[in-house]
């Protein structure tokens, strides 16, 4: 057994040693966050879009429980999105449902006159069928130009995410 003053070897990690891991922390966080950052992105674009399906679905479905044709809209000028009664029908007010986008996301309508007001994506018939005039794709993009698309499905009865962008 060795016998000596236990002040002379103090326990614990030297400067040099802490300054080394903390370099390395530097580092590693510096070259992790960029990563991070595009998937976040990525991941409210791939939202928004996941909610505007959601959106359609609660159309079809308004439209079939209430009896009364039901109509998709999106408002590009405003960034806003909704589900509505078909004007001159006698909906329940209540159920209407409208939606904000993300402020770093918007729509890219085409097929439509987006001219500066609200753009009717898709008309469902009281018994749940999309009218013939709906739209076939809709575009979002965040500001940093990432898109996803929304298109309608084979069949041509719903929605869904197909391709993201970037």
């Amino acid at each position: 057994m060795r016998k000596g003053n236990p002040a002379q070897t103090p326990p614990g990690f030297t400067l040099v040693e802490l300054i080394i891991v903390m370099t390395l922390l530097a580092l590693i966080t510096g070259l992790v966050l960029p990563s991070l950052s595009r998937s976040i992105r990525a991941r409210n674009l791939k939202d928004e879009a996941v909610r505007f399906v959601a959106a359609t679905e609660y159309g079809r479905d308004e439209a079939v429980s209430q009896g009364v044709p039901m109509t998709v809209w999106v408002d590009p000028a405003t960034q806003r999105f909704g589900v509505s009664a078909k004007a001159g029908y006698d909906g329940v007010e209540a159920r209407n449902r409208e939606f904000t986008l993300n402020p770093d996301i918007h729509f890219e309508v085409t097929g439509a006159t987006a001219g500066g007001g609200m753009v009717d994506v898709v008309e469902f018939a009281p018994d749940g069928a999309p009218g013939t005039a709906a739209l076939e794709t809709v575009q979002m993009a965040d500001r940093f130009d990432s898109t996803v698309t929304i298109a309608r499905t084979n069949d041509g009865w719903g929605y869904e995410v197909v391709k993201e962008g970037k």
